[in-house]
């Protein structure tokens, strides 16, 4: 006869592990591919692609597939990059990512540079800039140019604030070098991409709290606790909200606003998936991480 005790915790622990049953290997036969591309910052590079499509969409222009791949490359270059400045704190947060790898992602996240750059180049001056911006930023974020002046990284809330701009940025000028004809619309754009962004940022800090303590490094999450930064998270995500409001009083991306809002839903669900007792890291990474490909589904729906 089966232990009734026994049946109820085997319940309990089925649904406490609910949310991290369709990514075990156990259950997904792409699961390998997808820890790689999580673990590579493929999927994150793509992503970033995905933002800078957003851009081309909200502001009803034609898609250069070029600036697209740059964007990717770029992204890719950038977190390649992070990832070889952060080898100790990954050797505790993300075990899988860091030890030997590290030269492999320099030599490809270089290359990916120089691409990236020569297809902004041959965009125009303005792509370029805007796709050089990111990478100046991550350098003085990651890197420690002398023991007096700390990284952008080590200062607390100002790691989140540079990588929403830089991506904010990318999604909003890239697409549009005209923004300034178009302030109010590149504006909004601007917000919406830069509070997804500095969400997601710091939800990522919540999972790195252990390895970011052991390497003194403060974020936001090791600053205020858990409870508060929760509040603070929610607070944030809800000024897209406020964004939605005012584009429908004042008839902005008024056709657009179904996307836009299951963003905004997206990060409620984000911040709830992350604050869970018993949230895995490579789950909640690959949330964040394939984001924004919902939203450009949306938009491809609306528009046709």
């Amino acid at each position: 006869m089966k232990d009734p005790t026994f049946h109820t915790e085997s319940i309990k622990a089925q649904k406490q592990n609910y949310g991290d049953f369709a990514f075990n290997e156990n259950y997904l036969p792409i699961f390998k591919a997808l820890k790689f591309m999580t673990s590579s910052s493929l999927l994150l590079a793509l992503n970033g692609m995905m933002v800078v499509v957003f851009g081309f969409f909200l502001y009803s222009s034609k898609i250069v597939p070029s600036l697209l791949l740059a964007a990717f490359l770029v992204t890719f270059a950038v977190y390649g990059l992070n990832k070889v400045t952060d080898k100790s704190e990954d050797s505790i947060n993300r075990p899988e990512t860091s030890s030997s790898s590290s030269g492999y992602f320099l030599t490809f996240s270089i290359v990916s540079m120089l691409i990236g750059f020569l297809i902004g180049l041959d965009q125009g001056v303005m792509a370029f800039m805007i796709l050089f911006t990111p990478v100046i930023i991550g350098v003085i974020y990651s890197v420690k140019i002398s023991k007096s002046v700390p990284r952008l990284k080590e200062i607390v809330g100002i790691k989140s604030l540079v990588v929403a701009v830089s991506w904010a940025l990318t999604g909003c000028f890239l697409p549009e070098v005209d923004f300034v004809m178009k302030f109010q619309a590149s504006l909004i754009i601007f917000i919406y991409i830069f509070v997804r962004i500095f969400v997601g940022t710091i939800l990522c800090d919540v999972l790195d709290s252990k390895g970011d303590l052991s390497s003194g490094i403060e974020t936001i999450p090791t600053r205020l606790g858990r409870n508060k930064t929760k509040k603070l998270l929610i607070v944030m995500n809800s000024l897209g909200i406020l964004l939605l409001v005012y584009c429908q009083l004042m008839g902005i991306f008024v056709r657009f606003l179904p996307a836009l809002l299951f963003g905004v839903l997206y990060g409620y669900f984000a911040i709830w998936f992350f604050f869970r007792d018993n949230c895995k890291r490579f789950t909640g990474g690959l949330i964040l991480d394939v984001e924004w490909l919902p939203i450009v589904i949306i938009l491809c729906l609306l528009i046709k």
